[in-house]
Formats: C-alpha cells, sequence, structure tokens
C-alpha cells in the first residue's frame, strides 16, 4: 500500500502566519503547540518512511492535544491558524485511515 502526499515535506506549524512560536506580546507559545509539534512532525516522518499506522496515531494524538489547548489560546490569530491545521491533520488521518488494511 502506498499512501502519497503532495506536502511531507511542509513544516507542521506556522498557525496565524507567523514564523516564529511567539505569542503577539512576545512570549513564548504555549505548551500544547510545542507537544503537539512534536507528535506531528514525527507522524510526517512515519508518513513519508512508509509507517502508516504510527503516522496515523501521531496525528491522531497530536490533533488531540491541538483541540484541547486551543480553547484556553489567548491570541485569536493563533487559535485560527491552530484550527486550521487540526482540521488539516485531521483529514491526512483520515485519508491514512482509509488505506489501511
Amino acid at each position: 500500500m502506498e499512501v502519497q502526499s503532495k506536502r511531507l515535506d511542509q513544516e507542521p506549524w506556522e498557525p496565524g502566519g507567523q514564523e516564529k512560536e511567539e505569542s503577539e506580546d512576545g512570549e513564548p507559545a504555549p505548551a500544547y503547540l510545542s507537544q503537539a509539534t512534536e507528535l506531528i512532525t514525527q507522524a510526517l516522518r512515519n508518513e513519508k518512511a512508509g509507517a502508516y499506522a504510527a503516522a496515523l496515531q501521531g496525528y491522531r494524538d497530536g490533533v488531540h492535544i491541538l483541540l484541547q489547548g486551543v480553547s484556553g489560546d489567548p491570541s485569536p490569530a493563533r487559535r485560527e491558524g491552530v484550527k486550521k491545521k487540526a482540521a488539516e491533520y485531521l483529514r491526512r488521518a483520515e485519508t491514512l485511515h482509509g488505506q489501511l488494511p
């Protein structure tokens, strides 16, 4: 089975169009972003390596952390960016799930 993605080399995070993980007031980004970034980055690597079951779990875990953390995020721009990324990774997880045996 082969799952193709045009964006396997993408950066996991660019919430709100920000390049650095800092809030609008210069504070570090919330911890949930770092946790989710690690999981989703590994999921991207797993998907690229053909470890689709591990990638699926990584996407699920990363999206779960995003959805739990985003509600308490004080930055409206980051909340919007995180919601978009969570939806994107959820779609990737659904695609992988549909192609697993």
